[in-house]
């Protein structure tokens, strides 16, 4: 019968070269395991990125970002792993966050509704009283902070304050019926007359 082509003679061995080629054997897998571990853990220093997942342009706090790597690196995280943690950790965060600013402003604008001063059915006229002041005194970076995610324009004390200024701007432009001044509107402490008239100012 012919042997294979590759076939080799075997050869004869001691047992005590048997036991050396099987130390020489584990020394080189404890190498390998070695050099897997070291390149698997932490870096020297980490380089993350923001989550894709965020908006554009948002960036993560200094502060957070050194004690996550910190954190990161006493856990022995390599690069990806430590990323793909502070993904899905900040996305959540993220998402938490909208969730409780949009049910923060959903609870204002239902107190607002309510309001036994301003709400109910006159709310809607209340409130365009509201936006006519804010249009008149209010500069555009108010008007975008109270348009903002924050929902600071549901605010009912917001909105109380409003709704009186704009009703003592549209009082003829007269302090009183029997003084027969008119109301200079730019004038602050004029309006806060109008609207305190039982303080000193």
């Amino acid at each position: 019968m012919e042997e294979p082509l590759l076939a080799t003679e075997a050869n004869p061995t001691t047992e005590g070269q048997t036991a050396e080629t099987n130390d020489n054997s584990l020394l080189s897998e404890e190498t390998t395991q070695q050099v897997e571990t070291k390149e698997q853990g932490a870096p020297e220093s980490y380089d993350f990125k923001t989550p894709e997942e965020l908006p554009e342009g948002a960036e993560i706090d200094g502060q957070i970002i050194t004690a996550y790597s910190e954190a990161a690196k006493e856990a022995n995280l390599p690069q990806d792993k430590a990323q793909g943690v502070l993904d899905k950790v900040m996305t959540a965060m993220h998402k938490h966050g909208l969730e409780a600013a949009e049910t923060q402003r959903n609870e204002w604008a239902d107190q607002a509704r309510k309001d036994p001063e301003y709400g109910g059915k006159q709310l809607d006229e209340n409130l365009g009283i509201a936006k006519k002041a804010l249009e008149k005194f209010g500069s555009e970076p108010l008007q975008d902070l109270l348009e903002g995610p924050q929902g600071l324009g549901n605010h009912p004390e917001l909105i109380r304050f409003m709704v009186k200024v704009g009703k003592a701007i549209g009082e003829d432009g007269y302090v009183g019926s029997n003084q027969g001044k008119s109301v200079d509107l730019d004038d602050v402490a004029t309006q806060a007359r109008r609207l305190y008239p039982s303080s000193n100012t």
